[in-house]
């Protein structure tokens, strides 16, 4: 469940970053291309969006992930981004992209997952890849209705529910509208920016590393990355964290007796396997 326009409005404040001065246009005055183009394109970033939602993108069913994949590259590339899949025999493409920027003194990072997490059909109100549009959340008792229409307002309490429409397509149908608005005015970029969109982060991201090597050559100039993958703040304002915990597994093999030992023969000298544990988790 998630409100574009809320996610829209959190991009905003990140276009002075992302695009500055061109043709005379200011840094702060991109800002306002960016909302005058929301406002202009509500109802066609709304359905541009549950276009996007209807794809399914379990990060294990290789066909579904891979069309998913191509929609993305597809759509960077009609905003004049230079995209395209890198591919691992039997692993979710990654989407790659880059925007150049003549005179550009910084390369930036867009780093976003569009695959979701497993799902089960039986658990939801609606069927997961088919978007229902509602007046308000749920929990506050909202009612579906009917996607609007060219020229009807958006209300910002709407609410979309679909699988993976907060976490974490909503940046990329965030994204899209912001490089659409600044291709149609001429602006350009202040730093190099590239996207790298990963397709099994609800997996683990197991192979990202390799994607990773596999684009070292395009990357490597890359001085921040910025993670477009969070929820919105309680308040509604725009967020901006500065760090990610990461994650980290192993396999530990614990070696003790191949038979049951006396305890009072044993005892206190024989390594005890669940003793070693204990003290590793401690």
């Amino acid at each position: 469940m998630t409100s574009l326009r809320s996610r829209l409005g959190l991009l905003i404040p990140l276009v002075p970053l992302l695009f500055g001065p061109a043709g005379g246009v200011h840094a702060q005055s991109g800002a306002d291309v960016a909302r005058s183009y929301r406002d202009a394109h509500e109802v066609e970033i709304l359905r541009d969006f549950a276009e996007f939602l209807t794809y399914p993108n379990r990060a294990r069913d290789l066909e579904d992930i891979t069309r998913a994949a191509e929609y993305i590259r597809d759509e960077l590339r009609a905003v004049g981004v230079t995209s395209e899949l890198l591919s691992i025999d039997g692993v979710a493409p990654l989407v790659y992209g880059e925007l150049r920027a003549p005179d550009a003194e910084r390369t930036l990072g867009i780093y976003v997952h569009y695959d979701g997490q497993p799902v089960d059909p039986r658990n939801w109100t609606h069927p997961p890849f088919e978007p229902t549009l509602y007046t308000a959340s749920m929990e506050v008792g909202g009612e579906p209705r009917d996607f609007p229409e060219a020229g009807e307002p958006v209300d910002p309490e709407w609410r979309i529910y679909a699988r993976s429409a907060g976490d974490d397509k909503a940046p990329i149908a965030a994204l899209l509208p912001v490089l659409r608005a600044f291709r149609d005015e001429g602006i350009q970029p202040t730093s190099n920016l590239i996207f790298f969109f990963d397709g099994e982060e609800e997996a683990g991201s197991r192979h990202l590393g390799r994607y990773m090597e596999m684009a070292a050559d395009r990357i490597d100039d890359v001085d921040v990355w910025l993670f477009f993958d969070g929820p919105a703040h309680q308040s509604g304002r725009p967020q901006l964290t500065f760090g990610v915990r990461g994650s980290m597994g192993m396999e530990v093999t614990v070696y003790g007796a191949t038979r049951n030992l006396h305890s009072g023969h044993y005892g206190n000298w024989a390594p005890d396997t669940g003793n070693i544990l204990a003290r590793l988790l401690a």
